[in-house]
C-alpha cells in the first residue's frame, strides 16, 4: 500500500437512489441477478457520483452510476435494499469519459445503410477518414461509420444534446439485438478487419462530457449501452461483500459501520494490493 495515497471511497447506499446513465440490457441484468444470489456476493461495486457532484456524502439525493449500470439493475431487481458502491468526484481530473467505439459483426450492410437514411433528423455524406475525424473534432458530426468500402458522415440537423442523445440511441438501435457488437477503441478498418472477419462496419461515437452524461440522467434520457468508458483511478475490484448484510433487515447506519469494520479488517490483514500499472483482465 505504500504507492498507494489514499483507499477508494466506498459507501453502503440504497440500491433505489443509484441512476444509470446509460441503457443496460435486461437479460444480462436478470442473469446476474440470479448469479449474485447463487454466489452470494457482490465481487466489483459500481461507480458513481452525487448529484450534485460535488457532493461526496451519504447527503445525496441520487447517485449517477457511471460504470455498473448491470450491477445496479440486477441489484434492484432481486429486491436488494443496498448496495456497496464506489464513490468518486466526477471534477477529480483523474476521473477521464473517454469513449468506445463499435464493431457491428454479422448485419447485411445494406440494412443498416437503409436504416440510417431512414432515421429521423439525420444525413449521411460520404467523405474520408480525415474529414470524418476533423468534423467530429469540430462538433460538425453526430457520428461516422467507417466501412470496407468508404466512410459515412452522420449529421445531425438538430444541435440540442437530448436531441443528440436520441439520435445515438436511433443509431445504435439498428443494430442492438441483431448483430454481434465489439467494442473498440480505434477507427482503422486494417485493424479490425483481422480479428473480426464478419464485420459490417465501425460506428465512430463523439466524446460526450460529464455534464452531458449528468444532464441525460437528470432528464431521464439514456446513453445507449457500451458507449461511455469511465477510467477511474484506485478503483476497487474483488471486494467480494457478502450479499447477506446488504439484504439484511439493518439500518443503513448499522450496514455502514460493518462496512468500515471489514475495511479494517481487510488493512489489518495486509489484503488489500494497489497496483499502478496498466493491466489486461482475460476473464471477464
Amino acid at each position: 500500500m505504500h504507492q498507494s495515497t489514499v483507499l477508494p471511497d466506498l459507501r453502503v447506499l440504497p440500491t433505489r437512489l443509484l441512476i444509470p446513465h446509460e441503457d443496460y440490457d435486461p437479460r444480462r441484468a436478470e442473469k446476474l441477478s440470479r448469479r449474485i444470489l447463487e454466489e452470494g456476493t457482490l465481487k466489483n461495486p459500481p461507480i458513481v457520483t452525487g448529484i450534485p457532484p460535488s457532493i461526496l456524502d451519504s447527503g445525496c439525493d441520487r447517485y449517477v452510476v457511471l460504470d455498473g449500470a448491470n450491477r445496479t439493475m440486477a441489484f434492484a431487481a432481486a429486491g436488494i435494499p443496498h448496495i456497496v458502491a464506489q464513490l468518486v468526484n466526477y471534477s477529480d481530473p483523474g476521473v477521464i469519459l473517454d469513449t468506445w467505439y463499435h464493431v457491428v459483426s454479422g448485419l447485411d450492410l445494406g440494412l443498416f445503410e437503409e436504416g440510417l437514411t431512414k432515421t429521423k433528423s439525420i444525413q449521411l455524406q460520404a467523405c474520408s477518414l480525415d474529414q470524418a475525424r476533423q468534423a467530429m473534432e469540430a462538433n460538425e458530426a453526430m457520428a461516422y461509420i467507417v466501412c470496407e468500402d468508404g466512410v459515412r458522415m452522420v449529421v445531425s440537423v438538430s444541435d440540442e444534446q437530448i436531441q443528440t442523445m436520441q439520435v445515438l440511441r436511433d443509431i445504435v438501435g439498428l443494430y442492438h439485438g441483431r448483430a454481434d457488437v465489439f467494442r473498440a477503441s480505434n477507427d482503422i478498418w486494417g485493424i479490425q478487419k483481422p480479428f473480426y472477419p464478419d464485420i459490417t462496419a465501425l460506428v465512430i461515437f463523439p466524446r460526450l462530457r460529464p455534464e452531458d452524461i449528468l444532464a441525460a440522467a437528470e432528464n431521464g434520457v439514456k446513453v445507449p449501452s457500451g458507449i461511455t468508458r469511465h477510467i477511474i483511478p484506485a478503483r476497487a475490484l474483488n471486494i467480494n461483500i457478502p450479499i447477506g448484510i446488504l439484504m439484511a433487515d439493518w439500518p443503513e447506519e448499522r450496514k455502514r459501520e460493518w462496512l468500515h469494520d471489514w475495511l479494517m479488517s481487510r488493512m489489518g490483514a495486509n489484503a488489500i494490493r494497489f497496483y499502478a500499472e496498466s493491466t489486461f483482465s482475460f476473464n471477464e
